[in-house]
């Protein structure tokens, strides 16, 4: 009885202990998170990120230009939107005035598979909290139309109101990412602090990401082994461009609908998302040659990409 009683008492021990470390690590988180003031009912949460700047969930900030903001202690201040990307659905805000600690960063391993974590929010003049595990880790995770995002955590856990843009929090109280409920059709998900960091330097050079454009939607279709062989193509499958926008580069170049993009920069393409890795790579202002097959021609068509990163929907 005495060995089954000493083992009842360590396993409180050892839970009161993990308990009083995630009240811990909440109350650190807390003192790098902001309410934002800049929609309709319950604010959304920030945090600051580095001296002056606050990222949050962009979805969450309905409005451009200065918001309120309301501090761990209480205290109102003003923020002023220097950049959004619909695509990681991050932005950031410039507090020039706020003395605030910038959050710590957690170590890589605490966003591996299975690891115990808080997402935190500011709702309110108070924080709320919800514990769970990281469930997957996603690399190179494609949005619904196409566009990749480097990286994606999946969570379980619940995910209150308020807690997009928020942080998710390891039991030390650093983040390990931006909590975010638009990724996984509600579900808790969260973009690493590592994909983070590389969009906030963008969005504070230029006020919104790189997102070259050429104006087509494309679809795959299979050319056949014949054809194949002809043009000398590693694999029977090609874009067949099903949507061309007029006056865009695409259509200034010469491109035309029913044409089959079959490589583009001396690359074979298969799928649509190879197109937009492509893109991607091309730096601004210059030009990329795609391959197009045409009435049983092949032709090289040099297409120069646009930025349509600031483009508001």
């Amino acid at each position: 009885m005495s060995s089954l009683a000493n083992s009842d008492t360590s396993n409180i021990n050892a839970l009161a202990e993990l308990s009083s470390k995630l009240s811990v690590a909440v109350e650190r988180a807390s003192s790098y998170i902001v309410a934002i003031h800049a929609r309709r009912r319950i604010p959304s949460s920030g945090i600051v990120w580095r001296d002056g700047v606050i990222v949050s969930a962009s979805h969450t900030v309905r409005r451009d230009g200065t918001v309120r903001l309301t501090l761990p202690d209480g205290n109102n201040a003003e923020a002023t939107v220097a950049g959004r990307d619909a695509v990681s659905d991050l932005v950031v805000l410039r507090a020039p005035e706020l003395s605030l600690a910038a959050a710590p960063r957690a170590e890589s391993r605490a966003s591996a598979v299975g690891s115990l974590v808080l997402a935190v929010g500011r709702p309110g003049r108070t924080v709320s909290a919800s514990f769970g595990i990281v469930s997957a880790v996603r690399e190179g995770w494609r949005t619904e139309t196409g566009e990749r995002i480097d990286g994606l955590l999946r969570l379980d856990l619940a995910v209150y109101d308020g807690f997009s843009g928020g942080p998710l929090v390891a039991p030390s109280g650093a983040v390990v990412g931006i909590n975010n409920s638009t990724f996984a059709r509600g579900a808790a998900a969260a973009l690493p602090v590592s994909v983070v960091d590389s969009i906030v330097d963008e969005l504070l050079e230029r006020g919104h990401t790189r997102r070259p454009f050429i104006g087509v939607a494309v679809h795959p279709v299979t050319v056949g082994a014949a054809a194949a062989r002809r043009y000398n193509l590693p694999h029977e499958v090609a874009l067949i461009v099903v949507s061309l926008a007029e006056g865009e580069p695409a259509d200034v170049a010469g491109i035309q609908l029913g044409d089959l993009l079959v490589g583009i920069a001396g690359k074979q393409l298969a799928r649509p998302s190879d197109l937009l890795d492509a893109l991607l790579k091309v730096p601004d202002g210059e030009a990329i040659d795609v391959t197009v097959l045409r009435a049983g021609k092949q032709q090289t068509i040099s297409v120069t990409p646009r930025d349509r990163g600031g483009q508001t929907e």
